[in-house]
């Protein structure tokens, strides 16, 4: 039986891992279209969210694993990041409800609104 070293099998898991950022990005323009449009404004504000969330997930996640190197804390962060991102849905909804960053220009508004509903998902570790 073949056996996968364990640097192996924990690259393709943090592999898969940042795919799945890379598709929340890709879909979060379908998901803001509706309420905000899709413009250049919503494009920039989309990839400077996702790309601070991960900036901080990598950070964060880095700190926690030189910590506590272990694969239950490595599941219980990808448990916590998909948690975050169901909770995608419903801040969409709250968000758009109401009329929260109205009185900002378009940019901080778009950039205040993508950041309350994606940036959570995307700074998972």
């Amino acid at each position: 039986m073949l056996r996968i070293p364990i640097i192996v099998r924990v690259n393709i898991i943090v592999f898969i891992g940042s795919f799945c950022v890379m598709v929340i990005e890709l879909i979060a323009a379908r998901i803001l279209a509706p309420h905000i449009g899709v413009s250049l404004y919503t494009w920039t504000s989309i990839i400077g969210v996702i790309l601070a969330g991960i900036a901080l997930g990598n950070y964060l996640g880095g700190k926690i694993a030189d910590r506590y190197p272990s694969y239950l804390v490595l599941v219980a962060i990808f448990l916590f990041g998909g948690l975050l991102t169901i909770a995608i849905l419903p801040a969409l909804k709250i968000v758009t409800s109401g009329n929260w960053f109205g009185g900002l220009p378009v940019m901080w508004d778009f950039i205040l609104k993508t950041s309350c509903i994606f940036f959570a998902a995307s700074s998972r570790a």
